[in-house]
């Protein structure tokens, strides 16, 4: 099937609007600081998401489109794509800064592009798109202050943070021919329960084995449950949503240019509410970002890919 040089109007749209509630992130911790410790608060935002769309779709009665098999593979693509990823992330924190491991996901659309060229007919249509995938990632590293690991520990701990962007490009793959059965509500509700249960589990386990108090400093309270609530419905829900909506429609290569994009879009708001000087190296960084996401965007790669891990 031929595919377009870019994207609709509405994906577009969608694609931008999903890099800025990426990149809004620390405006809402600002706002609502966090008080849950970062897997409960995961947990209960993933099971509120999961249960409000549940309760919606079966209020209107949506048709089921598929059986449980298909299912079960889409909740395994989910937690591959997001929840394992951010436990390895979670694990190389202290070793690896919030900004490497930002910088390290512009891999993303890199691996994504080499991923697949190995299993496309196309071959020479996909690796035309590895240029600006490179180019968006120089343009990240210039944007971030990036630091070198200096020891063999930190340098290890940067390994666990490229194996979750591999794993997470392979789920991308994967999931981009999972998603054609389903419906969006019906991906955000299996796709939200399996990744609040993932992250569940996890909680127990790591619990159970470091004896650690469960629960918020101060105890749980009504009004803390129901900003948290908020905060999943109206930030993380829009965000699991579209990513899921524009996982079915753009090919993966393409919807991985959000980890050069969000980025991006972090810097700038920094930029408008802080107003700190601006340097060459990042302007020429943004430059850069733009040109290879532009470029990645509207690229064509022949035939669309027959991608495997189906």
């Amino acid at each position: 099937m031929a595919e377009r040089a870019g994207l609709s109007r509405a994906q577009w749209v969608g694609f931008f609007a999903l890099c800025a509630l990426g990149a809004s992130g620390w405006l809402v911790e600002a706002e609502w600081p966090r008080v849950l410790p970062t897997m409960e608060q995961r947990v209960l935002h993933d099971l509120a998401i999961a249960a409000t769309v549940g309760f919606v779709w079966w209020r209107i009665r949506a048709r089921v489109g598929a059986s449980a098999r298909p299912r079960m593979r889409l909740a395994a693509a989910s937690v591959c794509l997001l929840g394992l990823p951010a436990i390895l992330v979670d694990a190389a924190f202290g070793g690896v800064s919030q900004v490497n491991a930002t910088a390290t996901f512009a891999l993303l659309p890199v691996a994504v592009v080499l991923l697949v060229s190995q299993f496309d007919a196309e071959r020479a249509g996909m690796m035309r798109m590895l240029a600006p995938a490179l180019i968006g990632l120089a343009g990240v590293m210039f944007l971030l202050p990036v630091v070198l690991p200096s020891s063999l520990h930190e340098g290890g701990l940067d390994v666990v943070v490229v194996l979750a962007v591999a794993i997470a490009a392979a789920a991308s793959v994967w999931m981009y021919r999972l998603l054609a059965e389903f419906s969006v509500a019906e991906a955000v509700f299996i796709c939200a329960l399996a990744n609040g249960a993932f992250f569940a589990l996890t909680f127990a386990v790591n619990g159970a084995m470091t004896q650690a108090r469960v629960g918020p400093v101060g105890g749980w309270s009504r009004e803390l449950v129901g900003v948290e609530i908020a905060k999943a419905l109206l930030f993380d829900l829009p965000q699991f949503a579209l990513l899921l909506w524009l996982m079915r429609v753009v090919v993966p290569a393409k919807l991985a240019a959000r980890a050069l994009v969000i980025p991006l879009l972090t810097v700038l708001e920094g930029y408008a509410l802080l107003r700190p000087q601006i340097s060459a190296r990042e302007i020429c960084g943004a430059a850069l970002v733009v040109v290879g996401t532009l470029w990645l965007m509207t690229a064509r790669q022949g035939e669309e890919p027959g991608l495997m891990l189906r």
